[in-house]
């Protein structure tokens, strides 16, 4: 993958999670706020935790740090994919999401 395919990936990935934030917030009646500064989105929830994620251009990956914990993503086969555990994005970003808003 070259730089350039790496930002659209990652830019479609950070269209898809202000669309899931949007909808937690309203699943959820909850106020989540997100900015998205270049290629970092922060998020912050009501009791103020915040979640951060970012591209790493050296690397190709996306990071995304929690309240719990850091991950670091690479893109295969379709899917950003965490690079300790194998886990999808999308099942992570969820996990974290719901425990921060439950938090």
């Amino acid at each position: 993958m070259n730089t350039n395919q790496f930002y659209e990936l990652a830019n479609q990935l950070f269209i898809k999670i202000e669309q899931q934030l949007d909808d937690y917030a309203e699943q959820h009646n909850t106020d989540i706020d997100y900015e998205r500064h270049g290629n970092v989105i922060t998020i912050t929830f009501e009791n103020q935790s915040k979640i951060i994620i970012n591209t790493q251009e050296p690397l190709l990956q996306i990071w995304m740090a929690t309240r719990r914990q850091g991950y670091h993503f690479d893109y295969k086969d379709g899917e950003w994919i965490c690079s300790r555990s194998g886990n999808q994005f999308n099942q992570l970003f969820d996990d974290a999401t719901q425990d921060q808003i439950n938090h």
